[in-house]
């Protein structure tokens, strides 16, 4: 009985630091000029980090916790409510389930799932909210600003992952 009261209390403390992380990285993200522009624009810092959980935990924490980042970036967003919490959601239930089913859950095999996740959400809503919506010439403004943001995001994703990994194998 003592067993399993303590691992519920160590799962607790674990997606209460997973919590904790949400929020600050909500707030490195959403206040201006808290962080530098490299390359004309910023790291998806909340993208990062979803991703960064569903490399770690199992397919329904890993919507959860994708569903509260998408959540808080679509507050922090102009104007396209929802469509980041769908995104993140399908992309880390995605994300959990084949790393928990098919491929090894190792840090290359979840870079390389998180890059295309990252290139997928920046892309389609590059795709709905810029090129659908007329702005003009939208291939300059996605090679100055989206394609460094791709980057930037999936070279915040490496050291969250990190992270959370640690968190993850240290409070199960």
């Amino acid at each position: 009985m003592k067993r399993r009261t303590k691992r519920k209390s160590l799962l607790f403390f674990r997606y209460l630091a997973f919590g904790i992380e949400i929020l600050l990285l909500w707030l490195l993200q959403s206040t201006p000029k808290l962080l530098p522009e490299l390359l004309g624009s910023k790291a998806f810092l909340l993208l990062a980090a979803a991703l960064s959980f569903a490399a770690c935990v199992k397919p329904i924490p890993a919507i959860i916790l994708g569903a509260v980042c998408g959540v808080l970036a679509d507050i922090s967003a102009d104007g396209t409510v929802g469509f980041f919490s769908v995104a993140f959601v399908l992309v880390c239930y995605a994300e959990a389930s084949l790393l928990g089913t098919y491929l090894n859950r190792n840090a290359l095999t979840s870079a390389v799932l998180s890059f295309g996740a990252i290139v997928l959400v920046i892309g389609l809503y590059f795709l709905f909210f810029k090129v659908f919506a007329g702005i003009p010439d939208c291939g300059t403004l996605f090679v100055t600003s989206y394609l460094s943001r791709m980057a930037l995001t999936a070279l915040a994703f490496i050291p969250l992952y990190i992270l959370n990994n640690l968190l993850t194998k240290k409070l199960t």
